[in-house]
């Protein structure tokens, strides 16, 4: 029997309870994150299952990708073997932490003040001041619990958004 695949090299063959590396390639990366500044490889991830005759493992993931709904089983191609270092030779290496996959950076937003606000029609929309010092313009919908919203309320002398003055800006 011919085989059209006898002229490739061999898979390698990994063995349960191996760890390994898994490629980024077909992963959803959060928005906002471009693909290029991501590591190629995450992990290590230990082998539960080996299907060396498919060339599939099944992976022990972390929480944080089993609840982005990705199935365990891979292929060895999105498989990267971990070699041990010799720790006499590379004493200060640390372990890289997980990658997060997670939407946001670890760093927090605050929001510092509400410096302004303006009415589209019958929306209303206030201008934020980040801890980041960036700004940006959100709803009333998502400004509504803030503290920040009640002391610009009580800046202005009034006690509900709706009594808001309906000129473009004000600051």
């Amino acid at each position: 029997m011919h085989l059209a695949n006898s002229h490739c090299r061999p898979d390698p063959k990994l063995k349960n309870g191996a760890l390994v590396y898994l490629s980024t390639k077909n992963l959803n990366l959060p928005k906002g994150r471009a693909r290029k500044l991501c590591p190629k490889w995450v992990g290590l991830y230990r082998i539960v299952e080996a299907y060396s005759e498919t060339s599939n493992y099944v992976l022990q993931l972390p929480v944080a990708l089993q609840e982005q709904r990705i199935h365990p089983k891979f292929h060895v191609s999105l498989l990267h073997l971990y070699k041990v270092s010799n720790d006499t030779c590379f004493s200060n290496r640390a372990m890289p932490e997980p990658y997060d996959f997670g939407a946001l950076d670890k760093q927090g937003w605050f929001i510092n003040d509400l410096i302004g606000h303006c009415w589209k029609g019958k929306n209303l929309k206030f201008e934020v001041c980040w801890s980041l010092e960036d700004t940006t313009w959100e709803s009333l919908e998502t400004c509504k619990d803030l503290e920040a919203l009640d002391r610009y309320l009580e800046l202005q002398g009034i006690w509900h958004p709706a009594q808001l003055a309906r000129r473009s800006k004000l600051t």
